[in-house]
């Protein structure tokens, strides 16, 4: 025993790394292992660049999971141009962005740099033009810009309603949608959020129009104090001609919203607006 072990001692490194890698390959076969976690993480200020030319830098290492497809992040984010004009900033709006990994639709630039994170990161990814919005102009972003952004990973969510209510009603109608999601034992264990109740109502009315507001009504039983909820079901019920339960939305929304956001006011006076348009 003693002599394998000494023979076993006096290997080659190039022995150990070639195992290590041909064992790391194996398991990433098998799925047990994400690309992400494979490698060895970037220190503190380390600046990476990517192949298509995405440059970041961690702030800050959380340690928390690495998001999956189909995972739910929510994120702090400020937006800059390169002269320091800041364009978007969810801090300051109180409001942090949500987003479903390899799901929703974003700038290649985020949809890359999202690919290296996990929960409690603090990341600065640069994006050359190509990597954010190219040639078009957005509000504050004049086209053909470079942009900075500083994102933090508060939290990755597996479970989501999000994610049980797109699955579902992929996989059937939007009522089976609703049945399933209502008959699920441990909903209580799935993040939810007026956003991402949105998200699913949109899901649902793209594939079945209509059905938004059912998926909103669902919501409510959720969150029944969230003012956004009734402000959107508000503001549908009044397109659809229903003038006295969109007041009665209306009215719970303003009643419910706290006002202490800018984006939160913004809404109540948005609300206040449609409100009397409708009285």
């Amino acid at each position: 025993m003693q002599k394998n072990a000494a023979k076993y001692k006096r290997l080659p490194s190039r022995y150990h790394s070639l195992m290590n890698h041909q064992l790391l390959a194996a398991l990433l076969a098998l799925g047990i292992v994400a690309p992400g976690l494979a490698q060895d993480r970037p220190k503190v200020g380390e600046t990476i660049t990517t192949e298509s030319g995405l440059v970041y830098k961690f702030t800050q290492l959380g340690k928390g999971p690495q998001p999956q497809p189909g995972d739910l992040m929510i994120i702090h984010g400020i937006g800059t141009l390169t002269d320091g004009k800041e364009f978007w900033n969810t801090r300051t709006e109180g409001a942090p962005y949500e987003y479903t990994l390899g799901v929703d639709s974003v700038i290649k630039g985020f949809s890359e740099g999202m690919g290296h994170v996990r929960e409690g990161d603090r990341i600065i990814i640069t994006m050359k033009p190509e990597l954010g919005y190219g040639a078009r102009e957005r509000t504050g972003i004049p086209a053909n810009s470079t942009l900075i952004f500083d994102y933090e990973i508060l939290a990755v969510k597996p479970l989501s309603f999000a994610k049980l209510m797109r699955e579902a009603i992929a996989a059937g109608t939007v009522d089976e949608a609703i049945a399933k999601a209502k008959a699920t034992p441990n909903l209580k264990d799935y993040y939810v959020s007026a956003s991402s109740i949105q998200a699913a109502a949109n899901v649902a009315n793209r594939k079945e129009p209509g059905t938004n507001e059912r998926v909103l009504a669902l919501g409510l039983t959720l969150l029944p104090e969230a003012y956004q909820l009734h402000q959107t079901l508000g503001r549908l019920q009044a397109t659809r001609g229903d003038k006295p339960a969109a007041i009665k939305s209306y009215e719970a929304a303003l009643k419910l919203n706290p006002k202490k956001t800018p984006a939160e006011i913004r809404d109540f006076e948005a609300t206040t607006t449609a409100l009397a348009a409708i009285r």
